[in-house]
């Protein structure tokens, strides 16, 4: 299985994150406790991995950004039915 537009364009949004904030693949490996190479899998359109939804909340908060900026890009606050529904649809 392929990853979705939408799971894409949230693991485009953490590694834009990651580079501006200057931690390298390995730095976010060790941060969300992943072997070194998974992030570049995570990264890569190639591979069917992705983050799992507790390393999404580990990111946000060592990032120090809402979940919602994560799910959507977006900085207002989501409300609790908008966060659901865009988990759901970043894990179908």
């Amino acid at each position: 299985m392929d990853k979705t537009a939408y799971q894409i364009e949230i693991i485009s949004r953490i590694r834009k994150i990651r580079i501006a904030n200057d931690i390298s693949q390995v730095g976010l490996a060790n941060l969300i406790e992943v072997s070194n190479g998974q992030i570049g899998n995570i990264e890569s359109p190639k591979f069917k991995h992705k983050y799992t939804l507790k390393q999404l909340y580990s990111i946000a908060r060592y990032f120090n950004v809402s979940i919602g900026y994560i799910m959507t890009g977006d900085n207002k606050p989501l409300s609790t039915t908008q966060l659901i529904e865009a988990l759901i649809k970043y894990e179908e």
